[in-house]
């Protein structure tokens, strides 16, 4: 079969002999073609194409497991599938290292109101937006739009970062209110278009906000205890290397920082809610002008900031649209209390905070080659955390 034969070169991560018994356990017998996916800083993903349709193969890492339990995340995806919200999954092996679920071609969006230099090399080419267009392209129109991956979307944004946005606009967030202190209208938002970022992202998150929150949950300040635990665990019992224990070192230093960013988000909570607890760009796929989730290893009953926080930290929107975001999510959010605005900045240093233990948990759990890969991950991450000194 050429067809795979010229996938075989794309494969990664488990060779393509090695892929074909598993798919056959899957119930997929004539594979046209296996090529991996991009995205997943520790999973690999694969699509598969057969006769009759096109899969996606993930397999787990086993660095993975100390973050989440596989039957909890199995549990949400399949919540979120049957809410449309998610790509059925299909299959679980015996060992629970391989996921088969449907492959989602994910849509171009036409992206009005982003920093052009932030998207610039993502636009996408006239062959590819003549999907959306139906083959049919109005070359004049075309040359007035912008058509972009939703990975594209991806901007590390700080808690300044945001901040400093929401002051451009004459936005404080500031005590118990938000407050407008040098326009005092609220900003008009121009970005209405439906295919814009900031229009879906709220409509999901108003979706996930209604969903069931299941047996599992977890709180900031317990998600901080139990990555601290076993970052001190593996300090005290394996021979890890000095940039490792150097960068231990860093977040042993902010430890009372953090402990005041979960005393903000704990006094404005109310009741936990589902969370996904890691919407970034790579793990959202847009069909059919509606967004899907992937990837449910952090889904949990959590504080309802972890949300926002994840979307406003990892897209690349304006000023105006990260204010509609937050007004219209808070705007009468019945699992925070009013002044949970406030505390928006703290739920993006959280955010940052445990990407960072995230880097260093699997950093001391891979081989040499793979662990340099992890602390360059918490190398990025962490000027993105609030230094107060």
């Amino acid at each position: 079969m050429p067809d795979v034969i010229a996938a075989m070169q794309y494969t990664a991560g488990e060779s393509f002999n090695a892929l074909l018994p598993i798919l056959k356990r899957a119930g997929l017998e004539q594979v046209l073609s296996i090529c991996e996916l991009s995205g997943g800083l520790s999973n690999h993903n694969y699509k598969i194409t057969t006769p009759t349709g096109r899969y996606v193969l993930r397999v787990n890492a086993d660095a993975a497991d100390s973050f989440c339990t596989r039957q909890q995340e199995r549990f949400y995806w399949q919540q979120l599938a049957q809410a449309k919200l998610a790509p059925a999954l299909l299959w679980v092996s015996e060992d629970e290292r391989y996921y088969l679920s449907d492959f989602i071609e994910s849509d171009l969006i036409e992206s009005y109101f982003i920093e052009s230099d932030l998207i610039e090399s993502a636009v996408a080419s006239v062959a590819e937006c003549a999907a959306i267009e139906h083959n049919v392209i109005d070359s004049e129109r075309f040359q007035r739009k912008r058509f972009i991956h939703w990975s594209a979307l991806e901007r590390q944004t700080s808690a300044a970062d945001f901040m400093l946005a929401q002051v451009s606009l004459g936005i404080l967030h500031h005590g118990d209110s938000q407050q407008a202190y040098l326009n005092p209208e609220p900003p008009i938002e121009q970005d209405k278009h439906p295919n814009s970022a900031a229009h879906l992202l709220l409509e999901l998150l108003l979706q996930l906000r209604e969903l069931p929150t299941g047996s599992y949950a977890i709180s900031v300040t317990e998600q901080w205890q139990e990555y601290h635990q076993q970052m001190l665990a593996y300090q005290a019992s394996l021979a890890l290397t000095h940039d490792w224990s150097e960068r231990v070192a860093k977040l042993l230093g902010i430890q009372i920082d953090i402990k005041h960013w979960c005393n903000d988000l704990a006094a404005c909570l109310i009741k936990p809610q589902f969370c996904h607890r890691d919407l970034n760009p790579h793990n959202l796929l847009l069909k059919n002008n509606r967004l899907y989730c992937i990837d449910f290893e952090y889904a949990t009953a959590s504080h309802p900031l972890c949300e926002l926080a994840v979307v406003l930290a990892t897209h690349a929107l304006t000023p105006i649209q990260q204010n509609e975001l937050v007004t219209q999510y808070l705007s009468q959010h019945p699992y925070v209390t009013a002044h949970a605005v406030a505390a928006v900045p703290a739920a993006i240093d959280m955010y940052w905070v445990f990407a960072c233990y995230w880097a260093l948990l699997m950093a001391a759990q891979t081989e040499a080659s793979r662990s340099a890969d992890y602390l360059a991950w918490f190398d990025c991450f962490w000027p993105l955390i609030t230094q107060e000194s």
